[in-house]
């Protein structure tokens, strides 16, 4: 899923039908290099990464 051509808004849904909000989660160093090569083959952010799994539009 492409990022949106529009300028971000603060509490304004951008890619999904609801807001994003901040979340915490410890990994290890070699787990975040994992996810960050992962996101850079898909050409999204990590975070974006975490919610394409979740939502099952990456598949694993």
């Amino acid at each position: 899923m492409a990022k949106p051509k529009h300028k971000s808004m603060r509490n304004q849904p951008e890619m999904y039908d609801e807001i994003k909000q901040v979340r915490s989660f410890s990994l290890t160093k070699k787990a975040v290099n994992e996810l960050d090569s992962v996101a850079k083959i898909y050409g999204i952010s990590r975070s974006e990464l975490v919610e394409q799994i979740a939502r099952g539009l990456i598949k694993l």
